[in-house]
């Protein structure tokens, strides 16, 4: 890792280099100012964790009390982030060292830049003995590549040695990367892991490593090159006895049963998030069981995604107790009025709805017969409107049909472009917040925004 020499954040140096404020800092009892630095690698890094490991050497810097302090620290060096293996692996040795018996977060990264080449055998094995040892402390492990073409064999050799040994305190798994092959086996990796809650499998991950899902509360699903097969989709939902939050992304199964047989009872699940170009948005649906689903989201959303849902449940509403729906078009050109009316045929106690791109949904809401979508909704949240007349006819339009809408969530950008605000907060409570935001940031893929609601173009 080359730790010792790896440059500090210059703001962050200049925040901790002051004379009197350290002056101060080194009377203080070494219990106090482990807490003070733990609160402080929190604060400065709750978003850039790959950049946590540095923290210790830059308190190392400040005095010899606090080099001595922060070194004799376990909690400080959990956070093991390595950008390849090629680095000093005596400094990593050290690094784990000064860990002790405290958890761990161990992020490994392979970047074609940081990474020209693969390690040799002997070197894989060596820096695979280097961290084998502390697997059974990790809270939580994620393995990420950009260029898995070329690393294909290392990356497999080090999840290959995840499969076994006890993971007590794993909550937390994410590896992800793009795929080079369909004939690949996938692994039980990290099998004896009775606490993970979170799992999220992209490309190499959704090929390779299936981990145990038993406890696990939360999953993620992105396919890069190649999707997996149903059946290896139906054993995961399977063994799923406590999700709480499903996401997928993109057509990540390769082929769906034209009639499906089995239903999967989730009693726990209460979201189902599909993001990207999913072709299987029905079959999904169809093979879950969710009493108490909470929240659904379809991002983008095309005509004839929920045609067969709607065919197949006539006589019931799939999710009765579905009460938050997101729908976001990547053109409005190939909804129209025949979606939003399988939406609401579908899903009709819809109370609160999402629409990250509500511009696009103009036409698609005028109905016949003056029979509103969704009679129950009273909440509307909708983000980068670029046509305030739109929105102030729908709310209109509802206080005519007899059901008004209550609340609405406008993003600070749209808040900003309201003209007739006073009028609008006569109307209804307006409130200032991006749930489609919220939605996405913990996602694959969550800073490509397009990639779910598409661009103002051909709108």
């Amino acid at each position: 890792m080359n730790l010792e020499t790896e440059k500090d954040s210059e703001a962050l140096e200049t925040s901790l280099l002051d004379g009197q404020k350290t002056t101060l800092a080194n009377e203080l009892p070494s219990e106090l100012l482990v807490h003070i630095f733990e609160m402080a690698q929190n604060m400065f890094f709750p978003l850039e964790q790959h950049l946590s490991w540095r923290f210790p050497f830059v308190l190392g810097k400040v005095s010899r009390y606090w080099r001595q302090v922060a070194y004799g620290a376990p909690t400080l060096w959990s956070s093991v982030d390595i950008e390849s293996p090629r680095r000093d692996l005596d400094g990593l040795q050290v690094y784990l060292g000064r860990s002790k018996d405290s958890p761990i977060d161990l992020h490994l990264t392979y970047n074609i830049t940081s990474t020209p080449t693969p390690l040799s055998q002997t070197g894989v094995s060596t820096f695979i003995g280097i961290l084998q040892p502390h697997y059974r402390r990790c809270r939580s492990i994620r393995v990420t590549s950009e260029n898995s073409h070329k690393f294909t064999m290392e990356i497999s050799s080090i999840l290959g040695s995840m499969c076994k040994g006890h993971y007590p305190t794993l909550q937390h798994i994410c590896v992800e990367g793009f795929d080079t092959s369909m004939d690949v086996q996938a692994f039980a990796i990290v099998a004896d892991a009775v606490n993970l809650r979170s799992v999220r499998l992209g490309g190499l991950g959704l090929s390779y490593c299936r981990p145990p899902l038993t406890a696990v509360t939360q999953l993620h699903l992105a396919v890069s090159n190649h999707p997996i097969l149903y059946t290896d989709f139906s054993k995961m939902l399977r063994s799923c006895r406590c999700l709480v939050t499903l996401c997928v992304y993109d057509d990540f199964v390769l082929e769906w049963p034209t009639d499906l047989h089995d239903t999967y009872d989730m009693p726990f699940l209460r979201y189902i998030r599909i993001f990207g170009d999913m072709l299987g948005v029905s079959q999904l649906l169809l093979s879950i069981s969710a009493p108490d689903l909470e929240g659904l989201t379809i991002a983008p959303i095309v005509k004839n995604d929920l045609t067969k849902l709607r065919r197949e449940t006539s006589n019931a509403p799939r999710f009765p107790a579905l009460k938050s729906l997101t729908l976001a078009p990547a053109l409005a050109k190939v909804l129209g009025l025949g979606a939003v009316a399988d939406a609401n045929a579908c899903f009709p106690g819809i109370k609160l709805l999402f629409l990250p791109n509500y511009n696009r949904f103009t036409e698609s809401f005028k109905t016949a017969n003056s029979r509103p979508f969704w009679p129950e909704l009273d909440g509307l949240a909708v983000r980068d409107i670029d046509d305030e007349d739109v929105l102030y006819e729908f709310v209109q339009d509802r206080q005519r049909l007899g059901v008004p809408l209550r609340s609405l969530y406008l993003d600070p950008l749209s808040m900003s472009r309201m003209t007739r605000m006073d009028w609008l907060k006569g109307q209804l409570s307006v409130v200032e917040a991006d749930p489609w935001k919220i939605q996405c940031e913990d996602n694959f893929y969550g800073d490509a925004e397009t990639r779910f609601i598409g661009t103002s173009w051909g709108q």
